[in-house]
């Protein structure tokens, strides 16, 4: 399926309740459809590839990226492609690795060797491995100066390791969106959108794009100059008890009045 002029995409982990069994995933993508999306993430989705792929031909929606975990990345690179291709992806990326992989520097190079390893099986194929952040990547390496992130960065092939920056995620661990979207630069075809907001005396919790406090002009206009490809909605909690399909209208919508395709 060629992929849509639109630059929206939304997470299927928002939806992940409504999208356990194919009956299900066909009435949730009417509803993403409806609300205008046209491209979607595949993630905590447990369905076959084959199955996905059925729905979003007949829904036509375009799988922009997919999320899949350590183990698969460690595993058999014939049977992540078969999936990807499958679903006609050209980017995934690690939701989040186990904790023993992020607190010591030993342990993040054993990281980047897996995501080398089967980055550089990937790349062969035409498909793209990132690294989707939270905010415990923030923390410094113990004995170093060093971030987890930077670290990783720095020390993995651009060739072959690519980057899902998620801005809330960075703004909770005292960092700057835009500085990030810079610093990963032409790394990042898929970008996490979610707001970051501060409510009953100063807990942070997720919200809608625009109905929080994230600069969006300064960061996308930081994704236009890096030529970030694809912004992915997602929504990990709901917002004040909102339904999860609202939420992800408000975001769409707002995004929309902000000028993005």
């Amino acid at each position: 399926m060629k992929a849509p002029d639109s630059q929206i995409a939304v997470t299927l982990y928002n939806l992940r309740d409504y999208c356990k069994t194919e009956s299900d995933l066909d009435k949730t993508l009417d509803k993403v459809c409806d609300i205008g999306y046209r491209a979607v993430q595949v993630s905590g989705t447990p369905l076959p590839a084959d199955v996905i792929r059925k729905q979003l031909d007949s829904h036509n929606l375009y799988c922009c990226a997919t999320h899949e975990g350590l183990d698969t990345l460690k595993g058999d690179p014939a049977a992540l492609i078969d999936r990807l291709q499958t679903l006609e992806c050209d980017f995934t990326a690690l939701g989040a690795p186990p904790p023993e992989y992020r607190q010591d520097v030993k342990m993040v190079d054993e990281l980047i060797r897996i995501f080398e390893t089967m980055g550089g099986k990937l790349r062969e194929k035409g498909i793209r491995l990132g690294y989707h952040n939270h905010h415990f990547e923030f923390e410094r390496l113990p004995g170093t100066r060093q971030i987890m992130l930077d670290y990783f960065y720095e020390n993995s092939n651009p060739e072959l390791v690519a980057a899902e920056i998620d801005v809330h995620w960075v703004t909770r661990g005292g960092q700057n969106p835009v500085n990030w979207i810079h610093k990963v630069g032409k790394r990042m075809p898929v970008i996490h959108f979610k707001d970051f907001a501060i409510i009953d005396g100063g807990t942070p919790v997720f919200c809608e794009i625009g109905e929080g406090n994230l600069d969006w002009p300064a960061i996308i206009q930081a994704c236009r100059e890096e030529g970030v490809r694809w912004y992915s909605i997602e929504q990990d909690s709901l917002f004040r008890d909102r339904d999860i399909f609202e939420s992800i209208k408000i975001s769409f919508d707002n995004l929309k009045a902000m000028g993005v395709k």
